[in-house]
């Protein structure tokens, strides 16, 4: 065997290497070496051998994938055919160009060859080389020369001889144009994205309109069932080429904007024109949307998808009014042919909502004025929707549900309302009809709603949030009904109503749930204005709505949540229930006051007006706030996490309004400010004294704050001693878990509230003999072993520490804060101590430790970055636990850092908090610690810049690393820069102090800060016209090289001169210059000169 034959036989045996599942280990080195031969263009001639004659299917996957990883990685090709030519600072940019020519163009050589090759390889081999080709295009796109010479180039060699490899083909690459994934920045995207729509895309669509005309009266249908995949193929092609976004902003991130908004108008380009005009194109998408449903659903629905797409597009692209009216008469011929074949869709949801959809952009877009001229469509498709309005009620109901086909339906009737009441008179014999018929419709919802059970669709689990959702994103739609006859439409609900107050009135849940959810989001704006006016068409005076009516049915709704006969006994009825207290309150309590001369509460809105009308029982309106804030506090009577949480929130917001509106000696002898005494007396017998909802504890105290202890003027000493016994009691019954973390808790809803500094101090006075004695050597080991324990104990640090008034109190709570932070850092110690110990013997560590080690990161962080714990306070008195803590800290980080890598949220506030320890604690570095520290810090930035080297997966990691980038720099700089002025003055033995750690820094770490000033140029190497990435790259150069400037002087002028090729002297009198500025004493004016002088070596070196 020859060494090619030796050669091609390894590359074969890597493959199959590489594609087995081994040994990981091996299977790394063998992917390296493989990628190493793809990426090195002198083996071009190799790697076309191997494919278009070896033929082995194995390989040429193995290769692509690779190569595709490159591409994705940001990896480079190597050995390029042309020379770079220096010329002083830049090498020259046409000789770079023409490179990447030449190895797209041999590439995709390589590849058509393949592809028009008859061989028995499995689709995914096609399917990889295709992908691999049309991303080598788009990551070179900018750099290509002549970029549509290759475009046709592939067209010319496909298009005849194998159409499937040039649907294929195009599909793929508008993919990878249109992914803001694969680019460097929104710059970037955009400018491709439009060079691809300027140079190539108009040749495509050419091609693709002769494609359709070459039909010849067959169909896409009858296509697949002779080529499947050419058939499949092309249809994706044209969803690709329809779904472009050619509106893309010059200054918003509009990746790819799927036009769900039926209001948003397609700009198509000029020479889409033709195509979208093309009568037999549109009859054919129409046709394919009902002919493909029983066949292939996903190409039906990519049919309706462009089809709703064309439908949006800018009519001014028209040229003429001829052609304007052709394209309307075939889009409403088409429009009618779908509803025709209702029968076909009419029981798929999906297919029912976008057909609705399309209908309805239709009909926005081409409005109905001009109607007359397509009257005979027109009407069979009013009578269509008609048909199917009563069978869509029919199948599916009216259910609360997201994507209903009904709801759909019904905005499509107030669109083709409003678009009559625009172009029509009021009374014209066009909208009567409308009205009639949506009349009609109200009637039928109506007495569906009030028939059947309409939540079955909902998950018992669904919480309030998403529950008010749904009913807004279902009734919202039918409010143009309800308004269109307003006075009549009362009166037959009140009628409904009636026929309600029989012997089964309170049995009947599921319709008292519908009535109330039905009369709030129906006639919200006449009841509870809460603002739906979407369908007000642009009517000049409102019909007076029929007052007595609503006020007869808000007094039924308020009944029902009085009358303790209600049997509310199901989850949907108490979410209902919660959601109308939620909007009642939030309309009216803005209007509640005192009056002063009657000593009556009052509230002066519209809404609670109407009520007292019709029952002067309900003029008081603090009867109204307790029986709702019942019906809130009922809810603790049960478990139900999401209904609890939902029902503290309202709870909160009425106390606070309320606390806002009326005097504070009113407030405070006020029935509701009792109802929430019994409350916290009561609570150990409520839900919230389980281990399952400890943790709301905290937010019933952070209300009870609100309400008795923010204010100086009140008795708030008295009220603190009395609220802390009663929280006190829970570790003086038994001092077990469940006790200690119901006492943890309490505490830390009142610690998170206060915001008046005397009171904060006093509270923090009565808690701390209690705390500190709990806070024993014994427990807090006990306490750092049991995740809840430690989650609980963190958060308490966190509120207390965090407290608005440790940071802008004039009071002197600095005493008190000192005295919890030294129980805070035996904690701390302890706590870091066992994460250490389990990261070290633990092969996996489960979420939740990953989780409590994060929090712990974020309160350190935290403690450190508000600067109010000064670390010289423990120098002072002999307390060297803060260096042990330091000390830990760093270690810790050091071994979570490679576990918390790849979970953004975690990692981040790793990052934030070595960075706050480090600057809190660069005094404490240079006088106070061994060398080993500061070896250790470094050894954590040299193995993040690793960690930016190789994962590089889009704009999402490049914004993460760029931060870590700013971050690591700055801490750097201000760690290095702090030790080396502090060796030029001060006493004697400081000094020599400073000088032996900056000499073992230069002995011991020299590797270290070769590998960071290394690894920074790669980066700068790796993401060359990424400036986010390289801005903080000259001031890690500077932190390291002020340690040795000659020796870091020497490397960059090595590693320019491997890199470029001959250095000329302009570069090298850069570097001097730039080095020069670390000669001697350092300023800032030298550290930003450096900056700046080495910014410019950094662009030569790329």
């Amino acid at each position: 065997m020859n060494q090619i034959q030796v050669m091609k036989a390894s590359i074969h045996q890597n493959s199959k290497v590489a594609m087995s599942v081994g040994d990981f280990n091996k299977n790394q080195q063998v992917l390296e070496l493989l990628r190493n031969f793809v990426l090195d263009y002198s083996n071009i001639e190799l790697f076309k051998s191997l494919i278009l004659e070896d033929c082995n299917p194995e390989t040429t996957f193995a290769l692509y994938s690779i190569i595709q990883k490159g591409l994705i990685n940001g990896d480079q090709f190597t050995n390029f055919p042309h020379q770079k030519v220096s010329t002083e600072y830049f090498y020259n940019e046409y000789d770079h160009r023409m490179n990447i020519t030449e190895i797209c163009t041999k590439h995709i050589e390589i590849a058509l060859i393949y592809l028009q090759q008859t061989h028995n390889h499995p689709s995914y081999v096609h399917n990889q080389v295709i992908f691999t080709i049309a991303l080598l295009m788009r990551k070179n796109w900018i750099d290509i020369l002549k970029i549509e010479e290759i475009i046709s180039q592939i067209i010319n060699s496909t298009i005849q001889a194998n159409k499937i490899v040039f649907f294929k083909i195009f599909e793929n690459l508008i993919s990878c144009i249109r992914q803001y994934s694969y680019a460097n920045g929104y710059i970037e995207f955009r400018k491709i994205l439009n060079n691809f729509q300027m140079l190539s895309l108009s040749r495509v669509i050419s091609v693709i309109h002769q494609q359709i005309q070459q039909l010849q009266g067959s169909s896409l249908l009858q296509l697949y069932t002779q080529n499947k995949t050419m058939a499949e193929s092309f249809i994706n092609l044209l969803y690709q080429l329809m779904n472009l976004n050619f509106n893309l902003s010059y200054y918003e991130i509009d990746m790819d904007n799927d036009g769900k908004d039926t209001s948003q108008l397609t700009n198509f380009p000029d020479y889409y024109l033709d195509l979208i005009i093309d009568p037999i194109f549109l009859k054919e998408l129409f046709q394919d949307t009902i002919g493909f449903i029983n066949v292939d659903q996903n190409l039906s629905l990519q049919c309706i998808t462009m089809l709703q797409r064309i439908a949006c597009v800018r009519l001014s692209i028209f040229h003429n009014k001829k052609c304007k009216g052709q394209f309307r008469r075939v889009m409403w011929e088409g429009l009618l042919y779908l509803y025709q074949n209702q029968d076909q869709f009419i029981n798929y949801v999906e297919f029912s909502s976008e057909i609705h959809s399309l209908a309805i952009r239709v009909i926005n877009n081409l409005t109905l004025r001009k109607v007359a001229k397509f009257q005979f469509q027109f009407d069979n498709f009013f009578q269509l929707i008609q048909q199917v309005y009563q069978r869509t009620i029919q199948i599916y109901g009216v259910k609360v549900m997201l994507n209903s086909p009904i709801i759909k339906l019904q905005e499509l009737w107030n669109q083709i309302s409003y678009q009559g009441s625009l172009h029509q008179p009021l009374h014209d014999e066009f909208n009567v009809k409308i009205g009639n018929a949506m009349q009609n419709q109200l009637i039928l919802v109506l007495r569906t709603f009030f028939q059947q059970n309409q939540f079955t669709e909902i998950r018992q689990e669904c919480s309030v949030k998403k529950f008010k959702k749904l009913l807004e994103l279902t009734f919202m739609p039918f409010h143009c009904l309800f308004k269109s006859h307003i006075q009549d439409n009362i009166n037959l609900i009140l009628q409904m109503i009636e026929q309600l107050r029989g012997d089964n009135e309170y049995q009947c849940t599921a319709v008292i749930s519908l009535t109330i959810i039905f009369l709030l989001h129906t006639s919200n704006t006449e009841i509870l204005n809460l603002g739906f006016d979407s369908y007000n068409f642009g009517q000049k005076e409102e019909p007076k709505p029929n007052l007595d009516g609503q006020s007869y049915i808000l007094k039924f709704i308020v009944e029902l949540i009085m009358n303790q006969q209600v049997q509310k006994n199901t989850r949907i009825l108490k979410i209902a229930i919660l959601s109308f207290i939620d909007s009642f309150i939030a309309t009216t309590i803005d209007s509640f006051c005192y009056d002063q001369e009657t000593k009556n509460f009052k509230n002066l809105s519209q809404i609670y007006s109407q009520l007292i009308r019709v029952d002067q029982r309900y003029q008081n309106y603090v009867l109204v706030l307790e029986t709702m804030l019942d019906e809130c506090f009922q809810v603790f009577t049960y478990g139900d996490p999401q209904l609890i949480e939902f029902s503290l929130k309202l709870i909160e917001f009425i106390y606070q309004k309320v606390k806002k509106y009326i005097p504070r000696k009113v407030f405070k002898v006020c029935t509701i400010t009792d109802m929430l005494k019994q409350f916290f007396l009561q609570l150990n017998i409520t839900c919230l004294n389980t281990p399952q909802y400890i943790k709301k504890r905290a937010m019933v105290f952070k209300i009870i704050t609100i309400v008795w202890v923010d204010d100086c003027s009140d008795d708030y000493l008295n009220s603190l001693v009395d609220i802390y016994s009663q929280i006190k009691k829970s570790i003086l019954i038994e001092m077990n878990k469940v006790n200690i973390l119901k006492y943890v808790w309490d505490l830390i809803g009142i610690a998170s509230e206060i915001d008046v500094d005397n009171i904060y101090r006093a509270f923090l006075r009565i808690i701390y003999p209690d705390l500190a004695g709990l806070l024993t050597q014994e427990n807090i080991e006990l306490f750092a072993k049991d995740y809840d324990s430690s989650i609980a104990i963190i958060t308490l640090f966190k509120a207390i520490f965090y407290n608005k008034n440790t940071r802008l109190s004039t009071e002197n709570i600095q005493l008190i804060l000192y005295q919890i932070y030294g129980k805070a850092m035996k904690f701390f110690i302890i706590l870091i101590q066992q994460q250490i110990q389990t990261a070290k013997t633990q092969q996996k560590l489960s979420d939740l430790q990953l989780k409590q080690v994060s929090k712990l990161f974020a309160l350190m962080s935290q403690i450190s970055g508000q600067k109010k714990i000064n670390q010289g306070f423990f120098i002072i008195y002999n307390d060297q636990s803060f260096l042990e803590l330091f000390n830990l800290q760093i270690q810790l980080i050091l071994i979570y850092r490679p576990l918390l890598q790849h979970i953004p949220k975690y990692k981040k506030l790793l990052y934030e908090c070595f960075d706050c320890i480090c600057q809190d604690h660069s005094e404490t570095l240079a006088y106070k610690c061994d060398l080993n520290l500061y070896l250790d810090i470094f050894l954590i930035c040299k193995e993040s810049l690793k960690d930016i080297i190789y994962d590089n997966q889009g704009e999402d990691t490049i914004n993460e690393n760029s931060a870590t980038l700013i971050l690591i720099g700055t801490l750097l700089s201000n760690i290095s820069t702090f030790l080396i002025q502090e060796a030029s003055v001060g006493d004697i033995n400081d000094l020599q102090m400073i000088k032996n750690k900056i000499n073992g820094i230069n002995v011991q770490g020299k590797q270290i800060l070769y590998d960071i000033f290394n690894l920074s140029c790669q980066i700068t190497l790796i993401y060359p016209k990424n400036s986010k990435l390289i801005f903080a790259i000259p001031e890690i150069l500077y932190a390291v090289s002020i340690f040795s400037p000659q020796d870091f002087e020497t490397l960059l002028i090595t590693m320019i001169t491997n890199q470029i090729g001959i250095t000329s002297n302009p570069i090298i009198d850069q570097i001097s210059l730039a080095f020069k500025n670390l000669q001697g004493e350092l300023s800032t004016s030298n550290k930003e000169d450096f900056a700046r002088k080495i910014k410019l070596v950094l662009e030569m070196y790329k």
